[in-house]
């Protein structure tokens, strides 16, 4: 029977990438927006995972509007908090609920290991996923986070509208090292940073 996949956040364009790798390689996979589930809503992550039980969840849901914390939004804070860091926690937690030998992956980013100075709210919320992701492996569960860096996403199109396109990571490319992850190809509690200028030698086992 082909393994069951829940992605979050799967209106954005890695979320979409991921997905279509998995469908390719025969897996199943829901891929539910923002409508569909909210991951800051407990009662929609509850609906969703107990009507479809994956074997395998990847946390790929995210917000991100750079502000300076000395001219700083709390409504924005509270967002950047709920969404990357309590959501993974929530769709993780519900998750294991229904299937105690769930397979874990995050997407993190490399913003969670480079400062940023109006970036901070998603910089420490990633910083936290990456350490959750450790932590659950020393916690027995198969944990892995793969973060991309700057990635040809609409989010990032929205955020750096004159930026040059051909330095970017294709989302297509990162999901093809998620699928090494899915491959369980990484020791559980890995953090793989995935960069236009790595993510060749990643796919070749040549660097992590």
């Amino acid at each position: 029977m082909n393994k069951k996949v829940l992605i979050t956040g799967g209106n954005g364009g890695i979320a979409i990438a991921i997905k279509r790798e998995l469908e390719l390689a025969g897996y199943e996979v829901f891929a539910p927006g923002h409508q569909e589930m909210d991951v800051t809503d407990i009662i929609s992550i509850e609906r969703v995972v107990s009507d479809f039980i994956p074997d395998i969840l990847i946390n790929a849901a995210g917000y991100v509007v750079p502000q300076s914390v000395k001219k700083a939004d709390l409504v924005s804070t509270r967002k950047h908090i709920e969404i990357n860091l309590l959501g993974t926690f929530y769709c993780t937690q519900i998750a294991l609920k229904y299937n105690s030998q769930l397979d874990i992956i995050n997407v993190g980013s490399a913003a969670s290991v480079t400062t940023h100075a109006t970036w901070s709210e998603y910089c420490a919320s990633k910083a936290g996923v990456v350490m959750a992701t450790k932590c659950w492996a020393e916690d027995g569960l198969y944990s892995v986070v793969i973060s991309p860096g700057r990635t040809k996403t609409k989010m990032r199109k929205a955020l750096f509208p004159d930026e040059d396109q051909n330095t970017l990571l294709e989302p297509a490319d990162f999901a093809k090292v998620v699928m090494k992850a899915v491959r369980k190809e990484y020791p559980s509690g890995s953090h793989i940073i995935v960069r236009k200028n790595n993510v060749q030698d990643i796919l070749n086992n040549i660097a992590l």
